[in-house]
């Protein structure tokens, strides 16, 4: 995908995450919507910054499945901060596949996916200037 679909997708799933499953069911009745979303959102994020370094082509597709185990780092190339923003990323998509196909868990455990979102948002985003 183009820069400008990944920004749009992370943006819609930023927008379902804080604007229709937090403020409108609430947080405990969106595990399973927060758990797809970030997931989902943060690897547009992801391919937005390695897009706009030219380090993939607008071709390369990134699976949120990759990310359940470090040896995504040996599909992706070298970024700043690759082995922290990797370890968050891994930690996100683990903790929203027990969210999204899990039974109900403690707000905690959403409550750490969504400062996980931020966390790597804030990084992404930050590298991106």
């Amino acid at each position: 995908m183009k820069l400008e679909t990944h920004l749009i997708s992370f943006k819609e799933h930023k927008e379902t995450i804080f604007e229709w499953a937090l403020k409108i069911k609430g947080l405990k009745n969106s595990q399973r919507i927060i758990g797809t979303h970030t997931s989902r959102a943060i690897i547009d994020l992801l391919a937005a910054y390695l897009l706009k370094r030219n380090l993939i082509s607008p071709g390369i597709q990134i699976n949120h499945r990759w990310f359940k185990s470090s040896r995504v780092s040996e599909k992706l190339p070298e970024f700043d901060n690759k082995k922290e923003v990797l370890q968050k990323m891994i930690k996100l998509e683990l903790l929203c596949e027990d969210l999204t196909y899990g039974a109900i868990k403690p707000e905690e455990n959403i409550k750490k996916a969504i400062l996980l979102f931020k966390e790597l948002e804030n990084e992404l985003q930050n590298g991106e200037k």
